[in-house]
């Protein structure tokens, strides 16, 4: 299994860092120099840890887990209204960026009320693109309880629910403590407690990364993902034109470009061989890896 990491040190010989990480089978997933600063994000194999980490600190750089990297995260929150949408939603979505995640945030269009709340079929299929959720409800206990069985339970993905009350009896993924507010999270019991939804979302992810470990994917994301890049021009326009998942990917490209996907070379096997291939009902094209199982090695 591969461990993401965030290097943040000078230029000074990072593109050894680079073939380094290339060299113990690992990936260099994002970079960004910034003057005369440097920042990656780095997959390496997670026995490799202690080799990088030797090196780096060579380098006088530092090395920072991000334990949601290579995940879609989407926030919801019951409205876009503005007694819904407020500070702790866009709180929670920058805290999870920092982790690592890619966040999206989604305004239900019937999520307000306590009895007449829904989610449309729309909604359903974004949320469930993503790998995990988080739903960002009120102060109210017994509205966050019908809530959730209507909204949440239903989920054929990780979620947790943030909402105001301590504790939500009968409510199961909860993190209480962050209601409706008025203003910023930037106490320190209130950087404690966006911890905690990142720890939360960490553990309720872990049991999906359980499952991929127990029945390997044919392909890594990362590597897929090299092997797209070096076949099909993206547009430079688009910040992330691929976003990792847990179990395959999501590519922003158009039409003209997506009927180059399915014949993408990854190792010794096209791309439709390995993935499932559709068109996403939210950005891009969603590709989902088989299980090395099902389809064999690509190498």
């Amino acid at each position: 299994m591969y461990k993401i990491m965030m290097f943040e040190g000078g230029v000074y010989r990072f593109k050894e860092l680079k073939e380094l990480v290339q060299d113990i089978g690992g990936f260099v997933i994002q970079e960004m120099t910034l003057q005369s600063d440097v920042l990656m994000h780095l997959a390496l194999p997670a026995e490799e840890e202690r080799l990088i980490r030797d090196f780096v600190k060579g380098l006088g750089g530092k090395l920072r887990d991000l334990p949601l990297a290579g995940t879609e995260i989407m926030v919801v929150s019951p409205s876009l209204g503005k007694h819904h949408l407020v500070h702790p939603v866009c709180d929670i979505a920058e805290f999870l960026r920092r982790e690592g995640a890619v966040t999206n945030m989604l305004g239900l269009a019937r999520g307000v009320g306590k009895r007449i709340s829904q989610m449309t079929v729309k909604e359903r299929e974004m949320i469930e693109e993503c790998d995990a959720a988080v739903f960002f409800f009120g102060n109210f206990a017994e509205c966050i309880r019908e809530k959730a069985a209507k909204l949440c339970e239903p989920l054929n993905i990780p979620y947790i629910i943030v909402g105001g009350p301590p504790e939500v009896e009968g409510v199961a993924n909860y993190v209480g403590g962050i209601g409706r507010r008025t203003d910023r999270m930037r106490r320190k019991a209130e950087i404690v407690k966006l911890r905690e939804v990142v720890e939360r979302l960490s553990e309720a992810l872990g049991e999906k990364r359980i499952e991929i470990e127990e029945d390997p994917l044919a392909a890594p994301p990362m590597f897929v993902k090299e092997m797209i890049e070096a076949r099909i021009p993206l547009s430079s326009a688009e910040e992330m034109p691929i976003v990792l998942h847990l179990d395959g990917l999501r590519v922003r490209i158009g039409e003209e470009e997506a009927e180059e996907l399915p014949s993408v070379q990854v190792g010794k096997r096209e791309l439709r061989e390995i993935c499932e291939i559709r068109k996403s009902s939210y950005d891009g094209y969603l590709l989902k890896i088989l299980p090395e199982a099902e389809v064999g090695s690509v190498f």
